[in-house]
């Protein structure tokens, strides 16, 4: 099972006020503080909008109509996510749950007609919790694989795929994936860069008689970030709005490799498999979310407009 997407490095916007020193360890768990442009006016915080804009969206009666029948009796959802994926899972400086998947979970929650709680999880336990109804959903920024369709229904809201991060200073030797070769790439554990990508570029490196890429696999993307700035690891894959979003609010530590983009997907909120009935609500939550409005809202509240779909769909593949 794999995990993580790719979005566009231009749909974020610089915060560079929250820089964190590489040598005190590089994390994704605080807030952005607000950035200003080169006249000092000030600029939108990144995120700024979408839960305003999720704790408008009013219950729908079709999407309640589609809800099982234990959860709209209980009233509430049980959500997981893994909180080190910054902008779409992350937490701020109160420890709060906050990104681009959180927003998206109160506004589905609200056309649902009930209430959600998040708590944090380790990635790569999720799909048990899922699959062992310890949790009734997820949105921890899964890509959709045959893997994970296979174990779990996932419902699509995005699409995304894999960039390269290094150390600032160093991108100038980085053009293509030949340039891995010889090289200790890190990736999160369980995620689809640690078992689909880096895999592929380890065996394009050996097919062409390069020197092989060394992996590094680590639990957290926090640990996998740090490894870079440590001079641990000499690139590091994720996604492209991982790797977009520390690529700009810390300039002087990270650089992202345009040239290196792969393994385009789609993103999607997972659930048991069933019969269903789960899956259906969630698609037509976040189906009427596009349709009225609130979900454009909140994908450009995040900057990741480029990567909106506009149809959600049970399970599918890219090119559906």
């Amino acid at each position: 099972m794999t995990k993580r997407t790719l979005f566009t490095k231009t749909c974020l916007v610089a915060v560079s006020a929250l820089l964190i020193a590489a040598s005190t360890g590089c994390t994704n768990t605080e807030a952005p503080a607000p950035a200003v442009d080169a006249s000092g006016k000030s600029l939108p915080t990144l995120g700024e909008g979408g839960q305003q804009a999720a704790q408008s969206v009013k219950p729908d009666a079709k999407v309640e109509s589609l809800m099982p029948a234990d959860i709209k009796a209980k009233g509430t959802m049980q959500l997981v996510t893994d909180p080190t994926y910054a902008p779409i899972d992350f937490t701020d400086n109160t420890g709060k749950i906050v990104g681009l998947e959180p927003d998206m979970a109160l506004a589905v929650a609200n056309k649902m007609g009930i209430k959600i709680n998040i708590t944090k999880g380790d990635f790569n336990g999720i799909l048990a919790g899922l699959e062992s109804k310890r949790y009734d959903a997820s949105w921890a920024a899964f890509s959709i694989t045959p893997a994970r369709t296979a174990v779990v229904d996932m419902v699509s809201f995005m699409k995304g795929g894999t960039s390269v991060m290094v150390k600032k200073g160093n991108e100038g030797s980085y053009h293509g994936v030949f340039d891995l070769c010889g090289k200790t790439v890190t990736a999160q554990t369980g995620t689809t860069q640690a078992l689909i990508v880096l895999p592929n570029f380890e065996k394009q490196c050996t097919d062409a008689g390069k020197a092989p890429i060394t992996p590094l696999l680590l639990p957290q993307q926090d640990s996998a970030n740090q490894s870079i700035a440590s001079n641990r690891a000499q690139a590091m894959l994720a996604d492209n709005a991982l790797t977009a979003y520390y690529s700009q609010i810390q300039p002087e530590a990270f650089a992202q490799i345009d040239s290196i983009l792969v393994e385009p997907s789609l993103a999607g909120v997972a659930m048991a498999k069933g019969d269903g009935e789960l899956a259906k609500a969630f698609q037509a939550a976040i189906q009427s979310l596009i349709n009225d409005g609130t979900y454009g809202k909140i994908m450009a509240a995040w900057n990741l407009t480029p990567s909106a779909v506009k149809t959600a769909d049970i399970n599918p593949t890219m090119e559906g």
